[in-house]
């Protein structure tokens, strides 16, 4: 009996990839390479922070006008911050408004603004609590937020973003996965075992240390870096993932950067 053939997975750009441009320009660059989504940065000048449904409904116009979808809305929505500085103006219900007049199932959100080991148990305890309030407001309308795993969160580490889905107890909370630019931190591999099964989305992006520590990296392209996408892709299909592997940002030393991410959006496609 013939194997039923799987759909391959789709492939967004990050507009943050050209966060010097206009929205625009951005998505005309995502058609023209093939891609099948854009994640929509958010902040300007791609869109505002505060709800305007004018100006959403024109992004959204934009976007389906160039045959490309909105897998996720970047939110700057950080829950559990400890400084008003890393909390920002960012309000749940804006984020919320925004990305359902997109057509944006998926919120990116951040986890706190202190890294898993420098913070206590009040840290954790507001956080989870800001998070289950936020996910409960999620979930009425039908969006999932996804804490990014991102160094400087509570969510930077494997078990840690794991322990905070955990906590949080929501089908409306997940997580966005990235691998660590750091090698001293987990093996990316080891890194999506530990949260496979609340990864609702991917940021792609690669690195080559400076120094042989490896403390200090820069952006490469996809297929260069110490970061092995291949068993990251076959693990997130073994395991049936429906999500976007998004290309969140051209390499350092890009000249092209349309080009760069193109040959980026080739490489996630030959997976």
């Amino acid at each position: 009996m013939a194997q039923t053939e799987r759909e391959p997975m789709k492939v967004a750009l990050c507009s943050i990839a050209f966060r010097e441009r206009l929205l625009e320009y951005t998505l005309d660059v995502a058609a023209d390479i093939g891609f099948q989504g854009v994640e929509i940065w958010g902040r300007e000048p791609h869109i505002s922070e505060h709800f305007d449904a004018s100006r959403v409904n024109a992004v959204r116009r934009m976007v389906e006008e160039r045959g490309l979808r909105v897998p996720v809305f970047g939110s700057y929505l950080r829950l559990g911050a400890t400084h008003s500085n890393s909390a920002g103006t960012v309000a749940l219900k804006d984020v919320l408004q925004t990305a359902a007049a997109l057509g944006a199932p998926i919120i990116r959100v951040w986890a706190s603004d202190v890294s898993s080991d420098e913070a206590d148990e009040h840290i954790w305890r507001n956080t989870v609590s800001e998070a289950k309030e936020a996910a409960a407001s999620a979930a009425k309308m039908g969006l999932v937020l996804a804490a990014e795993m991102h160094s400087n969160t509570l969510a930077d580490t494997g078990p840690c973003a794991r322990k905070l889905v955990e906590d949080v107890d929501s089908e409306a909370f997940a997580l966005n996965f990235q691998a660590s630019s750091k090698l001293s931190d987990d093996e990316p591999t080891e890194r999506l075992e530990a949260v496979l099964p609340s990864v609702v989305h991917l940021h792609a992006q690669n690195y080559a240390p400076l120094d042989e520590d490896g403390n200090r990296v820069e952006r490469v392209a996809l297929a260069d870096g110490f970061v092995d996408y291949a068993p990251l892709v076959s693990r997130l299909r073994e395991v049936g993932y429906q999500g976007y592997l998004a290309v969140e940002f051209a390499p350092s030393n890009a000249q092209d950067k349309a080009s760069a991410l193109a040959c980026d959006f080739e490489y996630l496609r030959s997976l």
